[in-house]
């Protein structure tokens, strides 16, 4: 009935449904009609060679030379698509079909027209490419997967003269600019009768951080001698000693922060 009200979507759903549930190779063939009227004639293809394929030890000659002829009509209506992917294990979308994982058994058939590839594999950036069909043709279109590498930008400015050291390697004096590997890294900034400065800085994937750092000039205590009778005492020394080679702790936390670019002045302690 809903062949003969034209209504193929609906009966080629009816059909489909009748061989999932018999796997009845008639039905394989009543569906390759379906999409012959819908003018899907790559589906009609496959459709047509399963049924000769599934029903053969019950064709007669004159139901094989019936399709025979179907696909010989139709020969010049489809073309023949080869995807290669260069990473084993990705999945490959055809017109938003899933049509298998590289690397793919055999050839896809199309129609003739614009068709849309997608590929996907963790850890890999997606690619898209479309190729255009015509008709019998053979087509192959390779696809190489770029490595989707998870980077974080941290810029660091300071005095012109100070060196700047990430993760106890010097990368340059007074500004640094460039990508990183998200996780935490150690930031040291040293000058000549500067304080140094250390800080251990984390980094999310796609963050720009910016730290804006101005070093402490070094302040040391005056040295006067003083002389009681034969003795020479140095005041101040002990003092001065003492705040010399104290401790300092020189590592500022780094703020909790949404993704962006955050900018702070620190200084040495």
């Amino acid at each position: 009935m809903l062949v003969a009200n034209g209504d193929f979507v609906a009966a080629l759903a009816k059909f489909k449904e009748a061989y999932d549930t018999s796997k009845e190779p008639q039905m394989l063939y009543d569906m390759a009609i379906c999409e012959k009227n819908l003018r899907h004639y790559a589906r009609m293809q496959v459709l047509l060679q399963r049924y000769l394929q599934e029903g053969a030890t019950r064709l007669t000659a004159s139901d094989r030379a019936s399709v025979d002829g179907a696909l010989a009509a139709i020969k010049e209506l489809v073309a023949s698509l080869s995807v290669t992917v260069s990473e084993a294990g990705a999945s490959v979308v055809l017109d938003g079909e899933d049509v298998g994982v590289a690397p793919l058994d055999a050839p896809i058939p199309v129609d003739l027209g614009t068709h849309q590839i997608r590929v996907t594999k963790a850890d890999f950036k997606p690619i898209e490419q479309s190729v255009e069909a015509t008709g019998g043709q053979a087509l192959t279109v390779t696809i190489a997967l770029v490595r989707d590498v998870h980077l974080g930008e941290l810029v660091l400015k300071s005095d012109d003269e100070a060196t700047l050291s990430i993760d106890d390697t010097v990368v340059g004096k007074g500004h640094f600019d460039s990508h990183l590997a998200p996780g935490t890294h150690r930031v040291r900034l040293t000058a000549p009768g500067k304080e140094p400065y250390q800080a251990d800085i984390g980094l999310r994937d796609g963050e720009v951080r910016t730290l804006d750092i101005t070093l402490r000039s070094q302040h040391h205590a005056a040295v006067w001698p003083w002389v009681v009778g034969s003795a020479v005492v140095v005041a101040g020394a002990a003092v001065g000693g003492y705040f010399l080679l104290k401790p300092k702790d020189t590592t500022e936390p780094f703020p909790t922060g949404t993704a962006g670019a955050v900018q702070f002045s620190a200084f040495g302690r």
